[in-house]
């Protein structure tokens, strides 16, 4: 009975360690957390704008909120208390969500290959141009903003699109700033030249179509005129018998001619011919009976 009345002491003092500890690992990671969410919220829009943006200005927030919640999974009877205790797992599910606030701003693309440092150097220098050259900016820093804007397209095309937001925001800024506030991107279209462009291609389908029947109706009717002048001597006198249409058709179908055919169709023609006059005049002179 006395060992297991100091078995239960002993439990309870291990247990109330293991809490007090807990308790402290927990406390520490719930600080760090908070300090967390207040740096992003206090870096969301930066001033001025080159400076402090939410993935450099919150790094060591990070790295410290992670290794509170690294500090706290490693004790098992901790892990056991603060991840089973409740059914949605609030320790477990607030971490996740501020990592996954993290991630989604790719604020670990920032500081890969001292890119964030070269991008910032970059727009510091054309800032520092653009403020000792009031009015001429847009000449003056002409070379500062190609530099920076070269360096920015190259990572975003190198990095799939997955750009650290921190140089998203100041790239947006950067470029807001250079073309509309400082309008020296001339990209503007003048309304004339846009209207006479749209009433061309509007109007050229028109155009063709009228052209194109204007040509066929002058085509037909050259083609009409040539067929009438084309016309055989045959059709202006209509042949006065049946004697002169063999005649004609003989005429028109026969073959090279040799001078025997010749002869002898001239020979036919004076026959019919005679015959038609000899049907004249019988037709001419009455009958006496």
């Amino acid at each position: 009975m006395r060992n297991f009345i100091l078995l239960i002491i002993l439990s309870c003092v291990v247990y109330a360690t293991c809490s007090g500890e807990c308790n402290t690992l927990l406390s520490d990671l719930a600080d760090k957390q908070s300090k967390f969410v207040f740096c992003n919220t206090q870096h969301a829009i930066p001033i001025p704008p080159q400076y402090e943006h939410l993935c450099g200005g919150c790094k060591d927030n990070f790295i410290e909120m992670l290794t509170d919640y690294d500090n706290l999974m490693k004790v098992e009877n901790c892990s056991k208390m603060y991840l089973d205790s409740d059914s949605i797992s609030i320790v477990f599910t607030t971490q996740n969500v501020l990592k996954a606030l993290w991630e989604r701003a790719y604020c670990d693309e920032c500081f890969k290959d001292n890119n964030y440092n070269n991008f910032t150097n970059l727009n510091i220098s054309l800032s520092s141009c653009l403020n000792a050259n009031k009015g001429s900016e847009c000449s003056s820093c002409v070379y500062e903003y190609i530099q920076l804007n070269d360096f920015y397209k190259d990572l975003d095309q190198k990095n799939n699109g997955h750009m650290c937001f921190d140089m998203q925001d100041m790239m947006n800024r950067t470029r807001v700033l250079w073309s509309r506030d400082l309008k020296c991107c001339q990209r503007e279209v003048k309304m004339t030249l846009f209207l006479v462009s749209v009433a061309l291609f509007a109007g050229l389908p028109v155009l063709l179509f009228y052209g194109a029947a204007i040509v066929l109706t002058k085509r037909r009717e050259a083609n009409h005129g040539l067929l009438n002048e084309q016309q055989p001597e045959l059709d202006d006198a209509p042949p006065s018998s049946t004697a002169d249409l063999l005649a004609a058709a003989l005429l028109a179908t026969r073959p090279a001619e040799t001078p025997a055919a010749k002869r002898a169709i001239e020979k036919m023609q004076r026959h019919a011919l005679d015959s038609s006059c000899d049907d004249d005049e019988s037709m001419a002179k009455p009958k006496i009976n």
